[in-house]
């Protein structure tokens, strides 16, 4: 009977080594799995924050029509909604002109520092974190209005939008580039680039 005994103390003793080895191979898997799921979690929040943020301002800037601070209170109510997003992250911000509601931003103006005359005003993450209105001005008066050549939304001027509803109303356009930094820095690379757009059609006026 010792011998069974024995027999069966080293089958136990196998068993655990085996399940050591087992454990010791699945680990690494494991902690892959975790972290993954950390990592595109994050970037996920991130995303739906960045599609939140740009319907808040797509909103502001189609109700505004062609008031002077159509570009300036657009950026406003999209600074209060990427709140937890550093400014240090958001890459660019892009307000452009749309003539349909599936339009897509045009490529120049995401290459663009400034913007693209009729087009586009292309914005950086210091000025959303430092807006004032002295960077968003007109000159002139009612036909002859137009917007100052050093103001920051010059390029696509918002007194030039169109809102006739008889003529055909201009889509407002709102696209944004973010970085995520990785939080593990496990992965290849520093992190994702979300981008993201949302247009929509301005109020029409009579």
């Amino acid at each position: 009977m010792n011998w069974l005994w024995r027999l069966r103390a080293r089958r136990g003793a196998g068993e655990r080594g085996a399940a050591l080895v087992e454990m010791i191979l699945l680990t690494p898997i494991l902690v892959m799995l975790a972290i993954g799921i950390l990592e595109y979690g994050l970037a996920w929040r991130d995303s739906i924050t960045v599609s939140s943020t740009l319907r808040a301002g797509a909103r502001v800037g189609s109700n505004a029509g062609h008031d002077r601070l159509a570009d300036y209170n657009a950026l406003l109510a999209v600074q209060a909604a990427v709140a937890s997003i550093p400014n240090a992250q958001i890459q660019k911000i892009v307000i452009f002109r749309s003539t349909t509601a599936d339009g897509k931003v045009p490529d120049n103006c995401k290459t663009s520092t400034t913007g693209i005359s009729n087009s586009c005003n292309v914005y950086t993450g210091a000025q959303l974190a430092s807006l004032s209105l002295a960077n968003f001005g007109t000159t002139g008066s009612g036909a002859t209005a137009d917007c100052a050549t050093t103001a920051l939304d010059a390029r696509w001027c918002p007194l030039k939008r169109e809102t006739r509803q008889a003529v055909g109303t201009d889509y407002f356009g709102i696209w944004i580039q973010v970085s995520h930094p990785y939080v593990t820095r496990i992965f290849p690379g520093s992190g994702l680039t979300i981008t993201d757009s949302t247009v929509m059609r301005i109020e029409p006026s009579l």
